[in-house]
């Protein structure tokens, strides 16, 4: 028969909610060292080069348009987080240059 041990509640929950926030952080929040995106931006730029068809010399499309490709193929997490980075891509002072002209 297994040898089950008793563990308090309240040290299991710590421990894991801090494991779930730490993996929060490292995936989600903080920018990649190799381009310098976050995971929502990257998929904006992906949705817009390979769905869309968006490139600097064609002509503008509406935001909406990029935010439906974006959550309804890479990032089905509601559409705030979305409008949100795609504004932080547009302003001249968020980031080194804008990646998106809006």
């Amino acid at each position: 028969m297994p040898v089950t041990e008793t563990i308090p509640l309240h040290e299991t929950a710590r421990k894991r909610y801090l494991n779930y926030a730490l993996s929060v952080i490292t995936s989600r929040a903080l920018p990649d060292i190799r381009d310098g995106l976050k995971p929502v931006q990257r998929r904006i730029l992906y949705a817009m080069f390979d769905d869309l068809n968006l490139y600097p010399n064609k002509r503008h499309r509406k935001s909406a348009t990029v935010v439906g490709s974006t959550m309804g193929k890479y990032h089905p997490h509601g559409d705030k987080a979305i409008y949100d980075a795609m504004v932080r891509m547009a302003q001249s002072f968020s980031l080194r240059a804008p990646l998106v002209d809006g």
